[in-house]
């Protein structure tokens, strides 16, 4: 291991760590943005457009299938050019999908324009959760990652303030609603503008200079002789070392890996993305009586994922990814399958009831799979592989969500809310048996010599 990332990985959170984190985590604040502002502008669309089940099915998944296709794609341009190439792209791309998504003019426009911008978000949940990952220390970096996750979060519950403002501004407050991303992409743009590659790339690729000028920029108290020395080390070490391509994803080494990544993520997002997209319209069904009511259920929804984010931030460099992942999976399926049996056996059961339910699965989530399978994927693979094992994770994890989104509609006009809720606590179910299957856990380890050694 070199002595320049054993430092690396050792040393204290500074403000430059903190410049990476937030410039990167920034990008999770603008998916959970345009997820709920999204699910709180259907109700506007609705009717004005009256779009059909497969309609609506179509512009709830729309963004979900881009990001499928960025993922596939984002990730291993990073690892092939390097973590910035689409750092800056991929922002713009969902700049300009968001405002041109307020001028829509029907449903196939809006499609499209949704598309678009779900690109940007798959091609950045890989490169964001990379970048952070290869710069901060190991004891750390669960934690901080886990912090940061929960912008996504601070991004839902935003939008829901921002659509709740927006709600009576007339039939096109919709246009406003989705428009509205275009602002925050903004603040990212800029806050990116000079951020450095990764000096762990840059070595996988022999350029030990460039390599050297990042490592000094975030550890200046090594030597320059220190610091080149073991850069150089490094470098003729990793030259020598195996070239890894995207098909080693699903080869003997590390396909065990590969589906741990994959199959739990798939499961949170079969639940986590229907509840998200559709949860305003199922509480209107389920006894709120008033659009307004709607946002506000959701809103409150949103924030009860600090109950269970804020304990993981504290615990998961202790009690590790797996353990979490576990934990929340089991209160996902409990939550959801409560407020089944309570439709089933009171037809209408009274909504605080149903409300607690709901609140354990959210709570449950944010707890475990909600964070967990988002921060797994960058510590299982090694530098050349570890964006494209996340891309491909997250391409996987958006074929969940669009699945359950576009087909939800079908599926609750055909079983249900009961039904549909049991369904989606199955899908909890096979996350707990996955994880305790196929888990590798990765708490504390230095990325490097750790994925040397459990890939092995």
């Amino acid at each position: 291991m070199s002595a320049v990332f054993t430092t690396l990985d050792e040393q204290s959170i500074t403000r430059r760590h903190r410049r990476v984190l937030w410039a990167s985590g920034l990008g999770i604040f603008l998916d959970g943005y345009d997820l709920s502002i999204m699910a709180i502008a259907l109700i506007v669309l609705k009717d004005q457009w009256h779009p059909s089940s497969a309609a609506l099915g179509l512009l709830g998944t729309a963004a979900l299938v881009g990001a499928l296709v960025g993922g596939l794609l984002g990730g291993p341009i990073a690892d092939r050019f390097g973590r910035k190439t689409i750092y800056l792209i991929d922002i713009a791309a969902f700049f300009f999908a968001a405002l041109l998504s307020g001028f829509a003019w029907d449903i196939a426009s809006l499609v499209a324009f949704r598309f678009l911008l779900g690109l940007g978000v798959g091609a950045d949940y890989p490169l964001s959760s990379t970048y952070m990952a290869e710069f901060m220390p190991k004891d750390r970096r669960g934690a901080v990652m886990t912090w940061i996750f929960g912008l996504w979060m601070g991004g839902a519950v935003v939008s829901s303030l921002v659509g709740l403002a927006l709600l009576h501004t007339g039939p096109d407050a919709w246009r406003w609603m989705l428009a509205s991303g275009a602002l925050p992409a903004i603040l990212v743009l800029w806050m990116r503008r000079n951020l450095p590659e990764s000096p762990r790339w840059y070595l996988r690729r022999g350029r030990v200079a460039d390599a050297e000028r990042v490592v000094a920029w975030l550890a200046p108290q090594l030597s320059a002789a220190e610091r080149r020395a073991a850069l150089e080390e490094t470098a003729a070490a990793m030259e020598g070392a195996r070239r890894h391509s995207w098909l080693d994803l699903f080869g003997k080494r590390y396909l065990k890996l590969t589906l741990y990544a994959c199959i739990p993520w798939f499961m949170m997002d079969v639940m986590g993305y229907a509840l998200a997209i559709f949860l305003p319209l199922m509480l209107l069904h389920l006894g709120l009586k008033t659009n307004e009511q709607a946002v506000i259920g959701n809103t409150l929804f949103s924030l009860a994922f600090v109950i269970g984010w804020i304990p993981l931030a504290l615990l998961i460099d202790r009690i590790g990814r797996r353990r979490a992942q576990i934990i929340g999976f089991l209160g996902d399926a409990l939550g959801l399958g409560l407020v089944g049996v309570l439709l089933v056996a009171l037809g209408e059961p009274p909504f605080w009831a149903v409300a607690t339910g709901l609140l354990l699965f959210q709570i449950s989530n944010s707890f475990g799979p909600g964070t967990t399978t988002w921060i797994i994927p960058t510590e299982l693979y090694p530098t050349e592989l570890r964006a494209s094992g996340h891309g491909f994770a997250t391409a996987v994890s958006r074929l969940g969500a669009a699945t359950s989104v576009f087909l939800l509609p079908t599926i609750q006009a055909t079983l249900g809310e009961a039904g549909l809720l049991f369904l989606l606590a199955g899908a909890g179910g096979v996350g707990v048996v996955t994880t305790l299957w196929l888990g590798n856990e990765m708490a504390r380890e230095s990325l490097p010599e750790s994925l040397a050694r459990k890939a092995a």
